[in-house]
């Protein structure tokens, strides 16, 4: 009888990662397909550059040595948190301007 590897544990977890991943990434794009026909396809291509780029990021990061896939991914929550911090200001000044577009809060 054979025991699992901790390689082997590591592979199921990216694995059911990824499915979660897929997942995430198709919500994600549907969300654009609600906006407006004119502006509908330059959204739509740039959300799957968006989900493409880091995709291509994360499989080069696994590439790399566990330490620096560690300092790699930190880096990342970092940019991530930045730039959500960036999104919800420009929602806010949004919403500010225009008290009608205001929708229900997100749940982040």
């Amino acid at each position: 009888m054979s025991y699992p590897t901790q390689e082997d544990e590591m592979r199921a977890k990216e694995a059911s990662v990824e499915k979660v991943e897929r997942a995430e990434e198709s919500s994600f794009l549907s969300t654009f397909q609600s906006v407006p026909q004119r502006s509908n396809q330059r959204l739509s291509e740039l959300a799957q550059q968006i989900v493409g780029n880091f995709n291509t990021i994360m499989d080069e990061a696994r590439q790399k040595p566990f330490e620096r896939q560690e300092d790699l991914m930190a880096g990342m929550k970092r940019l991530f948190r930045e730039q959500i911090n960036v999104i919800e200001a420009r929602r806010a000044y949004t919403v500010k301007i225009n008290p009608s577009t205001a929708a229900e809060e997100p749940n982040l």
